[in-house]
């Protein structure tokens, strides 16, 4: 029941967030354009490094511990994200452009608060819609704060008291594997090293080594996801890039850029975590709130 749950907001917060959006021709030459002119910048992390940059690994398992050990030191974790979705029959592209702020007592995966922040849409066109979605994981609840239409929609992932990672591999909405467990990683996926990332947004980055992840059967994976590539930089040992696939073909491209690693959270940085509306907006308009407990599924 918790995969039929967690495989249901996998693919419902994401929708969401395109909700009010009209997906656009794919223009080849204008991405292609965009994407150099966008990655240029994050060809190198500009995370603070822990220590000297780490050589690359000789074995997917030893890749995973040293992973696992450096999300345990992990207090916070901001990043600006660029998130493309390619629909595999119309070959529609969309970008999502925006941050995400993670807070968490290190070591404790249970104290995780994670803030995903949508403030813009650029279709294949290059056309820009400015559009303010956020999305809160804290503790079992999920809040989506849609600016727009001053909106509050508070859901109740898994039973009170149970705690729901939004980063887990193959449940949460977009897929950014940070402090995840060795042992829970094998149970579920069967891990190899990825090559060199080759789309136009991934393939300048450097000093990066990336982990090729396929699901195993009944494992409790999302049921249509297919496979997962991520990245990351050797210094730090953070991710800095993500493809995923499903099983029909679609696929997410995730890239990370001005990371900050375990930093104070300045103001604006710490408002994205909060999980009660504004007590006021520029047009004086209210909040509306909605809030949805757990409903176990029939």
């Amino acid at each position: 029941m918790r995969a039929v749950v967690c495989a249901c907001v996998a693919c419902g917060v994401v929708a969401c967030a395109a909700a009010t959006t009209t997906s656009v021709a794919t223009a080849p030459n204008v991405i292609a354009q965009e994407a150099s002119s966008t990655v240029a910048p994050a060809a190198k992390n500009t995370a603070a490094p822990t220590a000297a940059a780490q050589s690359k690994f000789e074995t997917p398992e030893t890749m995973l511990s040293a992973l696992e050990k450096a999300g345990d030191t992990i207090s916070t974790f901001r990043a600006n994200v660029i998130y493309d979705r390619v629909d595999a029959v119309s070959e529609n592209r969309e970008r999502r452009t925006g941050q995400i702020v993670l807070t968490q007592k290190a070591g404790e995966l249970k104290s995780r608060k994670l803030a995903i922040m949508f403030d813009q849409l650029i279709d294949a066109s290059g056309h820009a819609t400015t559009e303010r979605q956020r999305f809160v994981f804290d503790g079992g609840w999920l809040f989506e704060f849609d600016d727009q239409r001053h909106q509050l929609i508070a859901r109740e992932l898994v039973p009170p008291g149970e705690q729901f990672d939004p980063l887990r591999i193959g449940e949460g909405p977009i897929p950014i594997p940070i402090g995840q467990k060795k042992e829970q990683v094998c149970q579920r996926f069967e891990v190899k090293f990825a090559a060199q990332p080759v789309e136009p947004l991934l393939k300048r980055l450097e000093n990066i080594q990336g982990l090729a992840l396929h699901p195993k059967k009944n494992a409790g994976v999302d049921p249509d996801l297919g496979d997962i590539c991520v990245w990351y930089d050797l210094t730090t040992l953070m991710p800095v890039a993500v493809t995923a696939t499903t099983k029909g073909g679609d696929e997410k491209i995730l890239l990370l850029t001005k990371i900050e690693l375990n930093k104070p959270l300045d103001d604006s940085a710490t408002a994205l975590l909060a999980t009660e509306p504004p007590a006021s907006t520029p047009n004086g308009a209210a909040w509306r709130k909605d809030v949805r407990p757990y409903k176990a599924a029939p």
